[in-house]
């Protein structure tokens, strides 16, 4: 423990990226893959079979159109020293990824104050959406790394006037592209480009424009060589329409209210303290001399807007779509705890006492949905084991917790964890299972596959 508090103290870029990384790779636990990333199983065996190709395979040996190659490589990498695909080789890669996303929310949040970075890791994992894009090895998850690392070099780069960060800003976006496709770049280039426009930095503004067209017309170039390489006119024409203006035609419903409705409720309390910040902050963005946190904050909800924006145009619209607001809203949420001042200690309050009492109301939870399933059709299956000892173990924790913090200097910080802890608890044993099991009754072709690499 000593050791950890060493750590923590010391490397705190480390200790986030390992402890976040372990409990990403535990929350990946399932006995199959269910849904659209079996086809994420066949990519990576089949990969595995006949070697690495430039975009990947499908059941008739046929290149899919859909995605990029590269998160395919990363699995068969991966799975390549154990000779098969598991659960945990299928996911590593967006652990990786996510935990790799909290350590740069650390980072920029550190930037103003280290406490700043440290709460917005914990909103972040206190986020659904977020848990929900990892464990269901949604691809967005790359986006939103590299929005978070893109943001944080130009953002960097002005505090430090290191003007040359911009060339890895680029290479960020390249590596967007490379994850994801054109909207791979686009997402965090447009992210970065309000950046400067919120700070007034027009000849910044223009120069990265410019350099991130060059680099999105490189892709596009490259993208279409690899398809036509691999197979042919019509394969390259089914790949710009596919990862292009199709995104934007659709059998859907436009929705346009989606991600400022129930497509933002997803994301749980974490967007909604963020909204509330927005809005209680809001009069103080456009001062003559604001203060520099609260520069941060208006770029931070210049982020969110344009994101959600962004992703309103095209007509096909999921939660998981958006997820690269996870650290935009994390560190929008996470000011209550910056700003001492009475303008967020009702929020704080509740939302500590909400953490002191997750446990209980989780144990609430699994009664209802035992009598819940003794009378329904489709009955909910969650880990009733699992939760239940999780949940009866923080219960028993907390007088002891609560007489031990009573004037301790970082007692709203271990409450706020001692909440994060209570989530992920019901993330994974009650959320994940009945989910889980609500799609099992509906998937035709589960892939079951060993959770380790051996």
């Amino acid at each position: 423990m000593k050791m950890l508090r060493e750590m923590a103290v010391k490397k705190p870029c480390s200790f986030i990226f390992i402890i976040t990384l372990l409990i990403l790779a535990v929350l990946q636990y399932k006995p199959a893959v269910l849904n659209y990333t079996t086809r994420f199983v066949d990519f990576a065996e089949y990969m595995l079979q006949h070697g690495v190709t430039l975009f990947p395979i499908a059941d008739d040996l046929q290149p899919y159109p859909d995605y990029t190659v590269l998160n395919t490589l990363l699995v068969y990498l991966v799975s390549l020293p154990f000779g098969r695909v598991s659960v945990l080789s299928m996911g590593f890669p967006f652990c990786v990824a996510a935990a790799l996303m909290l350590v740069f929310i650390y980072k920029l949040g550190a930037l103003h104050e280290k406490r700043w970075g440290a709460y917005g890791v914990v909103f972040a994992l206190f986020t659904w959406s977020f848990l929900d894009g990892v464990n269901s090895l949604a691809l967005d998850v790359y986006p939103a790394l590299f929005t978070v690392m893109c943001f944080y070099l130009a953002y960097a780069a002005e505090v430090h006037q290191q003007r040359y960060r911009l060339l890895l800003v680029l290479a960020g976006l390249a590596l967007g592209f490379a994850f994801r496709g054109p909207i791979g770049l686009i997402g965090p280039a447009s992210v970065v480009a309000s950046y400067y426009f919120l700070s007034k930095q027009w000849r910044m503004l223009v120069v990265f424009c410019l350099l991130a067209g060059v680099v999105l017309a490189t892709g596009i170039t490259v993208l279409a060589g690899a398809a036509y390489v691999q197979g042919g006119e019509a394969f390259l024409r089914e790949v710009l329409i596919m990862q292009g203006l199709g995104r934007f035609s659709s059998d859907h419903a436009p929705r346009y209210y989606f991600y400022f409705s129930a497509g933002l409720l997803t994301y749980g309390v974490t967007a909604f303290i963020a909204v509330s910040v927005i809005f209680k902050k809001g009069k103080y963005f456009f001062e003559r001399s604001p203060h520099p946190a609260t520069n941060m904050l208006l770029y931070l909800t210049g982020w969110v807007l344009v994101v959600i924006v962004l992703f309103t145009l095209p007509s096909s619209k999921k939660a998981r779509y958006i997820l690269s607001i996870t650290p935009a809203i994390s560190l929008l949420a996470a000011y209550i705890f910056v700003d001492r001042r009475r303008l967020f200690a009702r929020t704080r309050d509740t939302l500590l006492k909400f953490c002191l009492n997750l446990p209980v109301g989780g144990l609430v939870m699994l009664l209802l949905a035992f009598i819940y399933s003794l009378y329904a059709v489709v009955p909910l299956q969650p880990n009733y084991l699992g939760a239940s000892m999780g949940l009866i173990t923080l219960v028993a924790v907390r007088p002891w917790m609560a007489s031990r913090l009573c004037g301790h200097p970082h007692r709203e910080f271990v409450i706020f964890c001692f909440g994060a802890g209570a989530f992920l608890l019901l993330d994974m044993f009650f959320f994940n299972a009945v989910t889980y099991h609500l799609e099992l009754a509906n998937e035709p072709t589960p892939k079951s596959l060993p959770y380790w690499f051996w």
